[in-house]
């Protein structure tokens, strides 16, 4: 794996070098400001398989060289981490809403980054697939033929829609909020009711626009308050928003029946659909493994045969 890090202290670059070394990855180069690491992505003809950034640099901070990186072509799935010792919320929150596939705080741990390198590599190997399957996907429909590589389980990325991230991204967003900010967000789950009856008569291409319009709505009416949302697989959305009065899972169910009885255009192809709205989980964890368990907690609560309906279409 290619990587390239970008600091401005060239003792934690001397470091870093070092470190990836000892993990085998020796073909690492470095750069101390982001107007240079950005004339290495442009000039250099081998591409890079993952980036780490550090956030507090003078002229360009990590988190606008993020941003910037991901408008290159050959970099909008990269995997590019963030190593930093800003651990305030704001700066975790502007990392990944610019693209930021993981966050990691000064000090750490060296098994730790490690594993993030190593789940960096995959992540990047999967969304290479994903595109693979996307482009098989328009092979199929001009051939009339069905893609039977797609699963009702796949994870989608939406990345069109607005405060839509990866699952992986998302993953790795809950764990800094529930083990470093418990206190500020909360998330919750909602599942498109409909969804085996939609993956069953429809093709992929056209699961991915249904779900694609009914994750708008949902996001549409969800905005206020929500920092991050993506999808897990099966229909179900996952929501992050801010801890405060009258975001709630009541709240959002009245406010998506008061939308669509109103007429909106939730309908594809002539479908109707639901969502099943569970309750809000709490992000508090102590640990990586805890942190992922809430997402599986919140996914079986919107996943309730008795839950609740909005209803639309």
């Amino acid at each position: 794996m290619r990587i390239l890090a970008v600091d401005d202290d060239p003792s934690i670059l001397e470091l870093l070098t070092c470190v990836l070394g000892a993990f085998g990855y020796e073909d690492v180069v470095t750069a101390r400001s982001g107007q240079e690491a950005l004339d290495i992505l442009a000039e250099t003809t081998e591409i890079f398989d993952c980036l780490l950034l550090d956030v507090q640099m003078p002229e360009m901070n990590g988190i606008t060289l993020c941003e910037h990186a991901r408008n290159l072509p050959d970099y909008q799935f990269t995997p590019i981490i963030m190593i930093t010792a800003m651990v305030q919320k704001q700066y975790i929150d502007e990392a990944f809403e610019v693209g930021a596939t993981d966050y990691v705080t000064k000090p750490f741990e060296f098994a730790d980054l490690k594993q993030r390198l190593s789940d960096a590599y995959r992540l990047a190997a999967e969304r290479r697939a994903a595109i693979e399957v996307i482009e098989a996907d328009v092979y199929a429909v001009n051939d009339s033929e069905i893609n039977t590589n797609f699963r009702l389980s796949d994870p989608l990325y939406f990345g069109d829609l607005p405060g839509c991230i990866g699952l992986a991204e998302f993953e790795n967003y809950v764990v800094q909020l529930s083990t470093m900010h418990s206190r500020a967000s909360k998330m919750m789950a909602v599942k498109v009711a409909e969804v085996d009856d939609i993956f069953r008569t429809a093709t992929s291409v056209e699961f991915r626009e249904a779900m694609a319009t009914a994750g708008n709505e949902l996001l549409t009416v969800s905005q206020e308050g929500r920092n991050f949302a993506s999808y897990w697989g099966n229909g179900v959305f996952l929501l992050i928003h801010e801890s405060k009065p009258g975001v709630s899972a009541a709240e959002l169910q009245h406010k998506l029946a008061n939308r669509f009885v109103k007429g909106s255009h939730g309908s594809v192809s002539g479908r109707e659909f639901s969502y099943h709205v569970g309750e809000v989980v709490a992000l508090r964890a102590s640990s990586k493994m805890e942190a992922l368990f809430l997402i599986d907690k919140a996914v079986e609560l919107a996943d309730i045969p008795n839950a609740p309906v909005a209803r639309f279409g």
